[in-house]
């Protein structure tokens, strides 16, 4: 009987063991995003720098920007972006007359991606 509690018990651990460094790993892979200001007053001309820091143990792949609402990227960052780890980035966003989300979709080169909005003022 205690053989077979032994065992069992040892099963369990291990499961549990395998499941927590999977999820973990799944979450120290994906990039993690720092912006300069938590939201954005654009000018009078609605133009505004987004810029921050996007850091990822993985080599980033891309950076691509929407604005909420729009199916067309107002930018996709492919080059200067492509294979660094720690990034400091600043994206001119132009058009801005309402309040304005970006969606921000960075991936790094194992395909993982993370998303964030980014609020801009008028």
């Amino acid at each position: 009987m205690r053989i077979r509690y032994f065992f069992i018990t040892a099963i369990f651990f291990l499961a549990s063991g395998l499941f927590l460094n999977s999820c973990s790993k799944d979450d120290a892979s994906r990039p993690t995003i720092t912006f300069n200001q938590t939201e954005g007053k654009a000018n009078s001309q609605g133009e505004y720098t987004v810029s921050g820091n996007i850091q990822s143990e993985i080599a980033l792949s891309k950076v691509i920007i929407t604005k909420e609402g729009s199916s067309t990227p107002f930018l996709t960052d492919d080059s200067t972006a492509k294979n660094k780890t720690d990034y400091d980035f600043a994206y001119l966003i132009t058009g801005v007359t309402t309040n304005t989300y970006l969606i921000v979709d960075i991936y790094n080169q194992a395909n993982d991606k993370t998303t964030v909005r980014f609020l801009i003022r008028p």
